[in-house]
């Protein structure tokens, strides 16, 4: 007895391409279906590099123009104009108290001789440290002036660049 039934996969193939016509070669698809996901991924990715200007300025545009980062901004300035005037008091404090160090003790404090450091020294010390920290919020102050994304949103009444004068912030 001879067994006439086909293998069920050979069947299925017969009988589409009678019905169609076509081949039934599914690695031929397969390869067909690849190929068309990588030139579909090659095209996605021209097109975002092609793109990617546009996309650039409208972010820049969209964070610079944003309501917080404005006001961010226009606080930042006015925050460093007045840290300046608040560090120029405490150096004027500061020399006044070593003026009166030094009118209180011409030839020095003699306790002072058991300290690490004298208080005359301390005190100094402390007046270069008040110093070096204006200069630094004064250099701030005037390299963030000059960014465009920051400059932007200064206070006309500002001053335009900070020295070694006490500046005005009103």
């Amino acid at each position: 007895m001879t067994d006439n039934r086909r293998p069920l996969g050979r069947a299925v193939r017969e009988e589409f391409e009678e019905g169609t016509g076509i081949t039934f070669r599914p690695w031929r698809w397969l390869a067909r279906i690849a190929i068309a996901v990588v030139l579909i991924a090659l095209l996605a990715w021209a097109l975002a590099w092609v793109t990617q200007p546009l996309r650039t300025s409208s972010g820049i545009r969209e964070r610079i123009g944003n309501p917080d980062h404005a006001l961010f901004q226009y606080e930042h300035f006015h925050d460093l104009c007045a840290g300046v005037i608040a560090l120029d008091q405490k150096i004027a404090l500061k020399r006044d108290e070593i003026a009166d160090y030094d009118q209180r003790y011409p030839q020095g404090d003699q306790n002072d001789r058991y300290q690490a450091a004298p208080k005359r020294d301390r005190l100094q010390t402390e007046m270069t440290g008040l110093q070096q920290q204006r200069a630094d919020q004064v250099s701030k102050y005037n390299a963030d002036s000059v960014k465009f994304n920051r400059a932007l949103f200064k206070d006309r009444n500002l001053p335009e660049r900070l020295n070694e004068s006490t500046p005005s912030c009103n």
